[in-house]
């Protein structure tokens, strides 16, 4: 009897503890809606990716930089428009010059990650947290293509307009020549909060240019990172610097990766052009028109890299004292905007195994319990006929787990040791890059115009300044009036 009490008494106590667990197992799942661990971490990866998506799609219709720094709080805000130029005073309405059907259909493509094309005769995109947008294809001379658009962030913009100047009023087209050049450099301040800034390098990938109707500048930074676009992960004694909220530029990645090519193969840039001028797939700078290629010819990317190659600038990021400016290290462009040599950067964008390597949009987290992340990166290469120029671009999603190794993405290219290990220590430099228009550079009260500068008289070390400018430093006659026709480049 004893013993049979005891098998008893242990049954109920074992039964009531198993109880128990599941009851505190069920409880766990209640708290997780139900979900796994595994399911969970799937789930963040996958909102992660809508995250970045999401702020792709708001950094190309709108001026986003100054946001905070977290998706909920990108959500919540709203922006003023930044796509294009207004249409005369209506600012919701915004024109994009744009030479070719094709290009106007890539061009929004680009922007919303879709499949369309040319022949597409309409799409709409559509996003729960921020609205919708439809493309719609133009049959009737005045368009190549339109979008109505309904984003509750960028509440201002309803529509926008794909066309050729020749199309409409000229809109964006101006006499003479403008105050920046492809390759021109400006340092700026980007106030990361109302009491701290911290300055950045930006070089012009695709200028305003009056025969080809664009008013609108675009600029890429890929020298360094400011705190917007990072974010420090850190486990036991370990931090990672991982970026974020980069965007997503196809078109003006594409510009960067030809224009260094051209800086630093001149003749070889030109001859390809000129070799498939009648080629409507072989495209210069996206959609510039190739028989205008005298006004960028080989003479001009010479002129550009004399330019870049003289050491006359200094980097305020030095370590020398900043009370003895007369004593501070001076540098070449190459080694502001790339952190390397011009001579590692020639192997590395020859090399038919190496090329460009971009970093954009951001990070995912594949696991964050093992600590593995996912990045995203864009390779460009030079190929033959119309994917010379580097126009071979191959897309990637590297991902690699962070223990054990370094990886800090403030300030890449020739910083190997920082981040190589992440991608299993093949030698190539990388760079984050972010794009934005002049337009979005513009020093707050300054009015944006392709004549003149986008900052303030510079007063104070603090404000932001022109660095390197093609018609100040290196053909400074040709910048004394800007009113004066375009002409074709010479040496000099």
């Amino acid at each position: 009897m004893k013993k049979h009490f005891y098998f008893l008494l242990m049954a109920a106590l074992v039964c009531g503890l198993s109880l128990s667990f599941t009851s505190c197992k069920d409880d766990d799942k209640d708290n997780n809606g139900g979900q796994s661990e595994e399911q969970q971490e799937q789930q963040a990866l996958e909102q992660q990716d809508l995250d970045n998506a999401r702020i792709a799609v708001l950094d190309h219709l709108a001026d986003i930089d100054e946001a905070s720094d977290s998706v909920q709080s990108y959500m919540s805000q709203t922006f003023e428009p930044g796509i294009g130029l207004p249409d005369g005073d209506n600012e919701s309405v915004r024109i994009v010059n744009t030479n070719t059907m094709e290009l106007a259909a890539e061009r929004f493509a680009n922007i919303v990650g879709a499949s369309i094309d040319e022949d597409t005769p309409s799409y709409t995109w559509a996003d729960e947290k921020m609205g919708t947008m439809t493309y719609t294809k133009i049959t009737d001379g005045t368009a190549w293509a339109t979008v109505d658009v309904n984003i509750r962030q960028v509440p201002k913009l309803q529509k926008i307009i794909y066309r050729a100047p020749e199309m409409g009023d000229e809109n964006g087209a101006f006499k003479g020549r403008a105050y920046y050049r492809f390759g021109d450099v400006v340092q700026r301040h980007n106030y990361v909060d109302l009491s701290s800034s911290q300055h950045e390098y930006w070089v012009c990938v695709r200028p305003a240019f009056g025969p080809e109707g664009k008013e609108d500048s675009h600029w890429a930074c890929f020298e360094r990172l400011t705190t917007n676009n990072y974010f420090i992960h850190t486990f036991k004694d370990q931090n990672w610097w991982i970026p974020k909220g980069l965007g997503e530029d196809m078109e003006h990645m594409q510009n960067l990766a030809e224009m260094i090519y051209a800086i630093l193969n001149p003749e070889e840039w030109e001859k390809n052009i000129l070799n498939n001028s009648n080629n409507k797939k072989m495209k210069m700078f996206h959609d510039f028109d190739k028989n205008k290629e005298a006004y960028h010819n080989k003479y001009f990317w010479q002129n550009v890299c004399k330019g870049w190659d003289q050491k006359a600038y200094i980097d305020w990021n030095t370590d020398a004292d900043p009370d003895k400016n007369w004593e501070r290290e001076k540098f070449d462009i190459w080694k502001i905007l790339f952190n390397t040599t011009k001579e590692e950067m020639r192997k590395q964008i020859n090399d038919p195994n190496i090329g460009l390597n971009l970093l954009y949009k951001g990070y995912s987290w594949v696991s964050k319990k093992n600590l593995e992340v996912h990045l995203w990166q864009a390779n460009y290469k030079n190929g033959t006929g119309i994917n010379s120029n580097m126009h071979t671009v191959t897309k990637t999603e590297p991902k690699a787990k962070l223990k054990g190794i370094n990886f800090d993405c403030r300030m890449m290219g020739g910083n190997l040791d920082e981040y190589i290990g992440f991608f299993n220590n093949d030698g190539k430099m990388r760079w984050c890059v972010r794009f934005a228009t002049g337009k979005e550079l513009l020093d707050k009260g300054v009015k944006y115009s392709v004549k003149s500068s986008l900052f303030k008289k510079k007063v104070l070390e603090s404000t932001s300044s022109t660095i390197y400018r093609y018609y100040q430093h290196v053909d400074p006659e040709g910048g004394k009036d800007l009113n004066k026709e375009l002409e074709p480049d010479m040496p000099l």
